[in-house]
């Protein structure tokens, strides 16, 4: 009923792509295909280098990077909310950047130099905007001894036990100054960076580094302002109580790799354990939980089952439909990124030795993207695997359509089931296929896939043809969601892939692809 449907948030990050390129994509596709919101990486100045962390190495809270500047950010926002699609921005408020071999010591000042031209050094910045300029004072530090040094949190187990300290909180994660904000200064310093983007329109935030900051300290500064949405980076901790309550929601990293290792590496006899799946990480409720396909840390540089990335091809584009498709959870972050040959590299345009680079354009001249096609095997070929290029995986056959469906009937009762494990004949199914039926109206169906570098002893499933196969649901012409590549501009009288059902709700035509899932 109107105003009464279920909130199915669906995210999508475009990972390191420039700000117009994002407003083009909130216009043209995010926004027609019901995405909620897009996720940028981090917005403010960073270090000098092509590797994509170095946008986790602020040096002020400028507004300019190597996605672009200040008004361009700007402008996408307001494009983006023109388009119905919120931002979300990944906010780095724990630390500054590592000093430059220049500035390892005190007395060298202020040696560094940012993205945009600020200077930095050690524990110290001198700020884009004179507000946002620091010194020592402004970050944890020895107590005992020089105020240019502190304990440091890093691998491999992150552990600050040895020094006394009850957390990691208070130290240098990985050697990067961390900010002290337990100070009044330093509150109302990160206050006035997310004003400044609170004002322009982005709404929603993704906490990096969350864990390394206290309670107490978060939340004096993000609930000063009225956000939609806040998540943050979490790594499966159990989550404490009053961090749910006063922080917001939690990154689970888990769910995405028990979505893999049923689709892809279990035998496929426990296939139809996956109708069990109902959230990830021990402790975290759905409800406080966002679902990411992939993250920048869980990546491999070539294929790898284990890790939910694109140069799996095929099993990979099957996962995220599976989010997808799938009613458990609430909200889910898909993933439009770029292409790489070792995990450090950062995007197009950012190759090795280019300092201040710039991320190269997603669309070319006549305004086509320029993004990997939708994958037909598993792994992908090695040259596409490698190739330094947009990847766009969010844009891949029948994610677009797969987004309506979600909205549909997340959250709905499961009402049948079919799958091998089946005692009833009437819903058993061969060995590496499934189906699922979510309230009166929904119907999704998948067929294991096949690895050509991993061959295993039960080889390939083949398509599945659905006629004869009761469905249930009422007599007439379905169309495969999971085959359509945008809802803009759709006719919704035609479809690639279409299944017909007669009276009794059994399937007259219709087939499940190799590899592939039916919704």
């Amino acid at each position: 009923e109107l105003g009464q449907e279920r909130r199915s948030p669906v995210f999508v990050k475009l990972w390191e792509w420039n700000y117009n390129d994002v407003a083009r994509e909130c216009q043209e596709f995010l926004g027609p295909n019901g995405v909620d919101a897009v996720q940028v990486s981090p917005v403010v100045e960073h270090i000098l280098g092509p590797n994509w962390w170095t946008k986790y190495q602020p040096v002020s809270f400028g507004l300019t990077s190597r996605s672009g500047t200040a008004e361009e950010l700007r402008s996408m926002v307001a494009e983006c909310r023109q388009a119905g699609v919120e931002v979300i921005v990944d906010v780095v408020l724990n630390h500054i950047a590592y000093p430059c071999q220049e500035a390892q010591y005190p007395e060298e000042g202020m040696p560094c130099v940012g993205w945009n031209g600020t200077r930095f050094g050690n524990r110290k910045t001198a700020g884009a905007h004179g507000w946002d300029a620091a010194g020592f004072e402004h970050f944890h530090h020895n107590q005992h001894g020089t105020p240019y040094f502190n304990c440091g949190s890093g691998p491999p187990d992150f552990d600050c036990a040895r020094f006394g300290l009850p957390d990691c909180t208070y130290c240098d994660m990985y050697g990067m100054p961390d900010w002290n904000t337990g100070s009044q200064a330093v509150r109302d310093m990160h206050f006035r960076h997310l004003k400044e983007l609170h004002d322009m329109g982005v709404s929603m935030l993704r906490l990096d580094a969350a864990i390394y900051e206290s309670v107490p300290d978060l939340a004096a500064v993000i609930n000063r302002l009225p956000w939609d949405y806040v998540y943050q980076e979490w790594w499966g901790e159990y989550p404490p109580e009053e961090r749910s309550t006063y922080i917001g929601h939690y990154r689970d990293s888990e769910y995405r790799w028990k979505v893999a290792n049923s689709l892809a590496m279990l035998d496929p006899a426990r296939l139809p354990e996956v109708l069990d799946l109902k959230s990830g990480v021990f402790g975290l409720e759905p409800e406080h939980s966002l679902y990411p396909i992939t993250f920048v840390d869980a990546r491999t540089d070539q294929a790898d089952q284990r890790s939910t990335i694109y140069k799996n091809g095929l099993e990979y584009h099957q996962q995220q439909k599976f989010f997808l498709a799938w009613p458990a959870g609430v909200s889910v972050l898909l993933w439009g990124g770029f292409g790489w040959s070792n995990i450090r590299q950062g995007p197009p345009g950012c190759e090795e030795g280019q300092q201040a680079c710039r991320a190269a354009p997603v669309f070319d001249e006549d305004g086509a993207p320029q993004c990997l096609p939708t994958p037909t095997q598993s792994p992908l070929p090695w040259d596409a695997a490698n190739r330094r290029g947009w990847v766009c995986e969010h844009r891949w056959e029948g994610v677009a359509g797969l987004i309506g469906f979600r909205k549909a009937c997340r959250g709905l009762p499961i009402t049948q089931t079919w799958s091998s494990a089946q005692s009833d004949p009437t819903f058993h199914v061969n060995l590496g296929r499934l189906a699922w039926r979510i309230g009166e109206g929904c119907f999704a169906a998948l067929v294991r896939g096949h690895n050509t570098r991993l061959p295993r002893w039960f080889g390939q499933f083949g398509s599945w043809p659905l006629a004869g196969t009761y469905i249930g649901l009422p007599q007439g012409r379905y169309c495969d969601v999971a085959s359509l590549s945008t809802l803009h501009g759709w006719d919704r009288t035609s479809c690639p892939r279409e299944v017909v059902l007669d009276e009794r709700g059994v399937a007259i035509s219709g087939e499940v692809p190799d590899g592939d899932l039916l919704a």
